[in-house]
């Protein structure tokens, strides 16, 4: 897992790209052990340790200056992803997203290579051959988490988030539960550990499907080791269309009684200074707080 609130990444935006070339398995190693070995600054590091948790992000999110990332483009250490980044601007509005800049980056070889040398865990690859949508899909669950991060930091709070691969629950080696995040915020030796699941679908089979497969990770007694909770964390969904909403209320019925704590809400007004205040408690259908610094009726 990493820290998102142990640096605030805010470089001074200016640059031209570099070119990369193609690089053999052994020179990406050799460039992730020089790299490793002169250092990177706090905030570098913190933005491929984004990466290792995100998959992908936006410059905005990483908080590095264009130049900056594309240097590292240049030595492997960063991707940049194909879509124009004025069409990947225009998309993100629609989900309610304003970004200065609409070019995208995710772990280059070199990265890839020191992440998983960095964290012990291979992170999640790939992203160069999936569609806007799908990528979209990732950037928004990121917003998300950074989201709660900021909100969390102004209360003491620190966020911790765990890699697509560290969160996901595994039976002889296939996935039974793969969240989109996992999170556990941390202040004075408390913690408070959710899930979250971003749908942009516009049905509810996907919904109801889900639920399923967390009543069933919840009787697989795996998340216990696997997260290190001794409860299983409420799941946090969020929707772009409220129909998804409608089948975690059918998925609910139909697994009655269930274990697990559904909350809802959608994903319009969710970036809003209040915006993560309010949610729906699914199982009880009652709307209430689910975060320790809001304050009122918890759901």
């Amino acid at each position: 897992m990493i820290n998102v609130n142990g640096q605030i990444n805010r470089e001074k935006r200016t640059g031209r790209p570099g070119i990369a070339g193609a690089m053999t398995a052994q020179q990406i190693h050799t460039e992730a052990m020089s790299v490793m070995e002169k250092g990177l600054s706090s905030i570098a590091w913190h933005a491929l340790d984004l990466l290792y948790a995100g998959g992908i992000m936006t410059v905005d999110q990483l908080g590095l200056n264009p130049r900056t990332l594309r240097r590292y483009a240049s030595k492997q250490i960063v991707d940049r992803y194909a879509f124009s980044p004025s069409f990947v601007i225009e998309r993100l509005g629609e989900y309610g997203l304003v970004v200065e800049s609409g070019q995208l980056y995710t772990l280059g070889p070199v990265g890839v290579e020191i992440a998983q040398m960095r964290h012990g865990v291979k992170p999640s690859s790939g992203y160069l051959a999936y569609t806007l949508e799908r990528v979209l899909h990732d950037v928004v669950v990121n917003e998300i988490v950074m989201q709660i991060a900021r909100q969390a930091g102004v209360d003491g709070w620190e966020l911790n988030w765990a890699s697509k691969y560290e969160s996901s629950l595994f039976r002889e080696d296939m996935p039974i539960l793969e969240p989109d995040a996992f999170i556990c915020l941390e202040r004075e030796g408390e913690e408070r550990p959710f899930l979250i699941e971003y749908h942009n679908e516009d049905k509810r089979t996907r919904a109801i499907q889900k639920v399923r497969q967390y009543e069933r990770a919840w009787e697989s007694n795996l998340w216990q080791n696997v997260w290190e909770v001794d409860d299983f964390p409420p799941l946090l969904a969020v929707f772009k269309n409220q129909i998804v909403g409608e089948g975690y209320l059918d998925g609910i019925k139909e697994a009655a009684p269930v274990n697990c704590t559904y909350y809802g809400r959608a994903l319009a007004g969710i970036w809003g200074e209040d915006g993560l205040a309010n949610w729906f408690n699914i199982n009880d259908e009652k709307k209430g707080n689910v975060f320790p610094w809001h304050k009122g009726e918890r759901a």
